[in-house]
């Protein structure tokens, strides 16, 4: 059994991701293939393992043991009904979206977060993906879901330290790495968005794919609330924090393409990655901030 893990992130197009899957479920499962996606891992598959590493408390140990035990049934499970690959799709493993704010900063205890991961999915797991997206863009959505969910406007002050916060993806990716010991594949928001069948493609290369999957129908999201209570196409930052966080951005990806050649950057067809100008108009998985697909109050931060 393959088990290939997608950590999102957040206001990469996941949702629409997961979306896709669930539409395509039933063509998948006949090519061998089993997705969870939130409707599994917040229903209590995955309780204990996603929280913040410093508030793990011992009822959540306790939990997370349970968890692993369910968890590795249900792959053998899956397995001994014929299935090759499972496809785990879940973002608030890496973190959630309140704490980035808070710190400021991209993802700050994500290897403790998923070192608690790795230590289930670690004798099935076979490969470990993640998208990135330019600074400006992902910083201004964050910031949009905050407001929506009653978060004062970013003061000049704070969105200064976000544009010149030295945390960004490489050190993500770092330890994504180092939790799992598995070099992640790795997509640009830019150039892989909506593009959902090549990506289930570049994440399971062996899959054999048969026409007839489809678009996924959209569930309703808070797209809607975002563009009346802020606008279409919400942008904070100044027209200079955005060329300084898309110049450092673009710098990134070469020294990653260059630098690292073991990391898979997939990029593909479309306009150069960073080189968008302004926000889409209209933002992709908006429902994933909403946190309620079956999540459990208990257990997430």
């Amino acid at each position: 059994m393959d088990v290939i893990l997608h950590l999102g992130v957040h206001r990469t197009a996941t949702t629409s991701f997961q979306n896709w899957m669930l539409a395509n479920s039933g063509i998948l499962s006949r090519q061998g293939v089993a997705f969870w996606g939130p409707e599994r891992t917040r229903a209590g598959l995955f309780s204990g393992l996603i929280k913040r590493a410093d508030l793990v408390s011992a009822q959540d140990i306790l939990s997370a043991r349970r968890s692993t035990t369910r968890i590795r049934m249900e792959i053998d499970r899956i397995e001994d009904q014929g299935f090759h690959t499972l496809i785990i799709s879940e973002e608030n493993l890496i973190g959630s979206i309140p704490h980035c704010l808070s710190y400021g900063m991209l993802y700050p205890d994500a290897r403790g977060r998923l070192e608690r991961v790795a230590m289930v999915l670690g004798p099935h797991l076979t490969g470990v993906a993640m998208g990135i997206r330019r600074y400006d863009a992902w910083w201004a959505s964050m910031l949009a879901v905050e407001r929506v969910r009653g978060g004062e406007a970013a003061t000049p002050q704070r969105l200064r330290m976000l544009a010149q916060n030295g945390r960004g993806w490489p050190c993500v990716i770092d330890a994504v790495e180092g939790a799992f010991g598995v070099r992640p594949q790795v997509w640009t928001h830019e150039a892989m968005a909506g593009r959902h069948e090549i990506l289930l493609r570049r994440l399971a290369p062996k899959l054999s794919l048969t026409p007839g999957l489809t678009v996924a129908v959209e569930r309703a999201n808070a797209a809607a609330a975002v563009q009346g209570q802020l606008g279409r196409g919400y942008m904070p930052f100044s027209i200079m924090q955005r060329g300084q966080m898309t110049a450092r951005y673009q710098a990134e990806l070469e020294t990653l393409r260059r630098g690292r050649r073991d990391l898979a950057i997939m990029e593909t067809g479309g306009a150069a990655p960073g080189g968008y100008s302004a926000m889409p108009l209209t933002e992709e998985g908006w429902v994933d901030d909403q946190q309620n697909r079956g999540r459990q109050a208990s257990g997430m931060g």
